[in-house]
């Protein structure tokens, strides 16, 4: 055969193949645009966290996970592909986004423990979640020492002012040096505001008077401003069903002002469990509407003076007050769920009359051991449960272990909820911060 007929065949076939390919491609590009591209990016998105989804320890801080420089020049297939924004372009990408960004050195073996610290910063910044920590001290030496024994925290929430009178001017003293020691270690503050002890009387009468309540929106935006805040935290309990509306105001008017400072306001919110009704002081929709997250105080299922001895925050009921929240209209991505570090031991005397007193979770083994008694786990509850022999009664105590941090944790994951905050940091300790930097980081997604 004729060479030049030869090479002329081969070209016109090389250019109907890539035609064919180009057709083909530009039909599933088509598709793709006509049917829902978000679908397909989904679908892809999901396949890659699949293949993600493996125990970290396998990949993070080892030199089995490297993201090498030196990639593979792309083919012209994948610059197709790439051209059309179609998702499985570059499934590497994908893949990676999923894991967290990490160091390329090998962690020795005698590091688990900072290890372990440094990821819950890994979690916080790759899933774009709040890792909140309530700093209940006056004292900036306390302060700090709080943020540096809790690697990790990225909103520090100090329990500096409260409401102090009917005219509602403000009192309480903001550190500085916290708030430099914070922001130098890429930490949030959003001081925290109580409304006087959760005193409801001096609540109504400031929230029911239009000056009242305009001077202490004008002293809390004064001092956010002037000690460069990243936030308030506004801690009103004990509210009155009656202020209910003006409560709501309050907290839209402040945000008002706030917003454009880009300075945030949360409001935390007991658990009020009525499905499909909030109908006490807090209108969750609006508040949630009005502020820029809502913090769920999940905790005091059981509260101190009860006579109905139980947890302080078993994960059924857990669950049930976050979709209650959810479910009169506080967005997932607004909600951040609020977890107890201390646990109570009930005396019930032989009377029937019922004390409590708290501790620390890390406390808790401690206390069992000196008694020689054991806990038995609760599945149904997500606890253990210990009972002892008191002189005038008995003593009982449901307490959380890490597989209790793990599975809460996962419920914020699961549901798309914006983080967590930890009531409170002056409660932790090296094993019970670090169980939960564990259930952070086996429930990364």
């Amino acid at each position: 055969m004729d060479p030049l007929k030869l090479r002329h065949a081969i070209t016109q076939f090389v250019a109907a193949t890539v035609a064919l390919m180009m057709l083909g491609i530009g039909c599933f590009g088509a598709a793709v645009l006509m049917f829902g591209q978000a679908h397909v990016h989904r679908l892809a998105t999901f396949e890659a966290s699949q293949l993600a989804d493996v125990e970290l320890s396998e990949l993070v801080g080892t030199t089995n996970y490297v993201k090498s420089p030196n990639h593979s020049s792309p083919s012209i297939f994948g610059t197709t592909l790439n051209a059309l924004h179609v998702p499985l372009a570059d499934p590497l990408t994908m893949l990676t986004n999923q894991l967290p960004e990490t160091s390329t050195q090998v962690a020795d073996k005698n590091q688990t423990e900072s290890s372990l610290f440094r990821s819950i910063t890994t979690w916080a910044a790759n899933t774009n979640k709040i890792a909140m920590g309530w700093l209940p001290s006056k004292s900036s030496q306390a302060c700090i020492q709080m943020l540096q024994d809790n690697p990790g925290i990225n909103v520090a929430s100090p329990v500096w002012l409260s409401l102090n009178d009917a005219s509602g001017n403000i009192s309480g003293n903001i550190l500085p040096s916290v708030i430099d020691y914070a922001h130098a270690h890429h930490i949030k503050v959003w001081v925290l505001v109580d409304n006087h002890q959760f005193d409801a009387k001096l609540t109504h009468e400031v929230l029911q008077n239009d000056k009242a309540r305009t001077n202490m929106i004008d002293e809390l935006v004064y001092k956010a401003k002037f000690y460069h805040l990243d936030g308030i935290n506004l801690d009103f309990e004990n509210v009155m069903a009656a202020d209910r509306d003006q409560y709501t105001a309050f907290v839209t008017e402040l945000h008002g002002k706030l917003s454009p400072l880009h300075i945030d306001v949360s409001v935390d919110i007991a658990p009020d469990i009525v499905p499909l009704h909030d109908n006490e002081a807090f209108f969750h929709a609006a508040l949630a509407d009005a502020a820029d997250h809502v913090v769920l105080m999940a905790y005091d299922e059981h509260w101190g003076g009860d006579q109905d001895p139980g947890p302080v925050a078993d994960l059924p009921w857990v669950k049930q007050s976050v979709f209650d929240l959810l479910d009169t209209g506080v967005p997932t991505n607004k909600l951040v769920l609020g977890m107890p570090f201390y646990t109570r031991f009930w005396y019930v005397h032989k009377n029937g009359h019922v004390t409590s007193e708290n501790d620390s979770d890390g406390q808790v083994d401690g206390i069992l051991q000196s008694h020689q008694a054991t806990g038995s786990w609760n599945a149904t509850l997500d606890l253990m449960y210990a009972r002892y022999e008191k002189p005038d009664g008995y003593m009982e105590v449901w307490y959380p272990t890490s597989q209790t941090f793990a599975d809460t944790l996962q419920l914020v994951n699961d549901n798309g909820l914006a983080g967590v905050s930890i009531w409170s940091l002056q409660l932790s300790d090296h094993k019970t911060w670090s169980s939960v930097i564990s259930a952070l980081r086996t429930t990364v997604s």
